[in-house]
């Protein structure tokens, strides 16, 4: 009875593909073959360290609670011993006195009086597991051929096997590192070493827009305040359209003023004329009445040429680029400050900002693959222009060189004010020189040569 017992447990541990369904099989179902009060599975980790992993009666165990922590403990000083087990004897009755002082006061409380341990280990012998089993009742003191716990011992090997198929069974690569022997090194580093040569070129992404590679600057004239902005964002505009207007309240109330003097003026001018016929002493007084005709009528042509420069017209066709006009009505401006910029939609480019620390290649004529955000499937060609010389803070904030790229193809999907990714490509270098690059010049920040 006990061979078929061993042979319906062997069956059983064969299909089993996860290791906590095998510690529930070994604590539990081994009662099929011999009787014991409490069975304990002790997963043994390296460096004489074990945690319960199984436990009779219980789906799932806590490592953390007293008792699994004393087992653990009892399970650090018996793995020396049970390593130098002979490869026939894989069994050890376990009994207080072999322990230290502070673990046999503890035995009464957690273990039964008789307990075996059965060391588990793989094809190589390596320790895996500990099985604990506990009785009250004593243990046969000799194993016949035809007794369960003799073919308890024989199924332990079974369940040492299991384990290392489960846990520690190499893969095909391990088993193919492990057989080669010193040679594998030298594999490796011939392997790393033509990895290393491979050729590759180097390139940057930085980020970059569509832009006008023939822009004018549109600037307030006059210092004043944005009555509104006429033209919307991007919105194409001809030579004289009105693109914004400024405050013209106060000019225009002094241009009345000045208007009512001048036709003051005029009528003094014609009562001067009219006496000076009559009265030769008048003359005089024509003289004088004629100049501030002509004061007046200068000070409304001047009036009337600053009112006209608080309307901002188009110097040229174009489209008209900046930003929510919300952010403008109302806001005062200086003379010179700039409102938009005035671009030229058949001659799109690209402006970029390298970082100062990806600054790969920058020399004239780098080609440029623009990955615009809207159409990231549909890359653009493109040149380098020219890269400045010093940094400026880009919008993301970083120390960055400004880039000027010139598009190749067609460029109906350059929109401008479409925003991207590009991607400057630099010379072929190796591998191995791109991946120690940074490290290598960081190294030199730090120590200096």
């Amino acid at each position: 009875m006990a061979g078929v017992n061993s042979w319906r447990l062997a069956a059983r541990i064969a299909r089993i593909k996860d290791y906590s369904e095998l510690g529930f099989v070994i604590c539990n179902e081994t009662r099929q073959l011999v009787e014991y009060r409490q069975a304990a599975l002790m997963r043994v980790t390296g460096e004489k360290r074990a945690r319960l992993v199984a436990h009779s009666g219980l789906n799932d165990v806590d490592r953390n609670t007293p008792y699994a922590l004393w087992l653990a403990e009892v399970s650090a000083e018996i793995v020396p011993r049970c390593q130098k087990l002979a490869e026939g004897a894989r069994l050890m009755p376990l009994t207080a006195p072999m322990l230290s002082e502070p673990l046999q006061a503890a035995w009464s409380e957690w273990l039964p009086q008789y307990v075996w341990v059965f060391p588990l280990t793989g094809p190589e012998g390596e320790l895996l597991a500990l099985l604990f089993l506990g009785r009250d009742d004593p243990w046969p003191g000799t194993l016949t051929p035809d007794s369960p716990e003799f073919a308890l011992l024989q199924l332990c090997g079974i369940y040492g096997y299991a384990c290392w198929a489960l846990t520690a069974r190499p893969s095909a690569l391990q088993r193919i590192w492990r057989r080669s022997g010193g040679k594998r090194l030298l594999v490796v580093a011939l392997l790393l070493g033509l990895i290393c040569c491979i050729p590759v070129r180097e390139y940057t992404l930085v980020p970059a827009e569509i832009v006008s590679l023939e822009s004018e600057v549109i600037a307030s004239p006059v210092q004043g305040v944005i009555q509104r902005m006429v033209a919307l964002p991007n919105m194409t505009v001809k030579k004289g359209d009105v693109l914004a207007m400024l405050d013209d309240i106060t000019l225009r109330n002094r241009l009345a003023v000045a208007a009512a003097e001048l036709a003051t003026a005029n009528i003094t001018l014609q009562q001067a004329s009219q006496k000076a016929i009559e009265d030769q002493q008048a003359k005089s007084e024509l003289a004088m009445a004629e100049g501030r005709w002509r004061e007046k009528q200068v000070e409304v042509v001047s009036l009337q040429r600053e009112l006209d420069k608080l309307t901002i017209r188009a110097p040229r066709n174009g489209v008209f680029v900046y930003s929510d006009p919300d952010d403008w009505a109302g806001r005062p401006v200086q003379t010179g400050e700039r409102i938009g910029l005035l671009a030229d939609p058949d001659k799109p480019g690209i402006r970029a900002w390298a970082p100062a620390s990806e600054s790969t290649n920058l020399k004239p004529g780098a080609p440029m693959t623009v990955f615009l955000k809207v159409a990231p499937l549909s890359p653009l060609s493109a040149t380098l222009d020219y890269a400045g010389y010093q940094t400026v803070e880009a919008p993301n904030g970083v120390a960055s060189y400004v880039l000027r790229g010139s598009l190749q193809g067609s460029t109906a999907e350059a929109r401008i004010g479409l925003q991207g990714t590009a991607r400057i490509s630099g010379d072929w270098k190796a591998l191995g020189y791109l991946l120690l690059r940074r490290p290598l010049a960081t190294l030199r920040a730090w120590v200096g040569w």
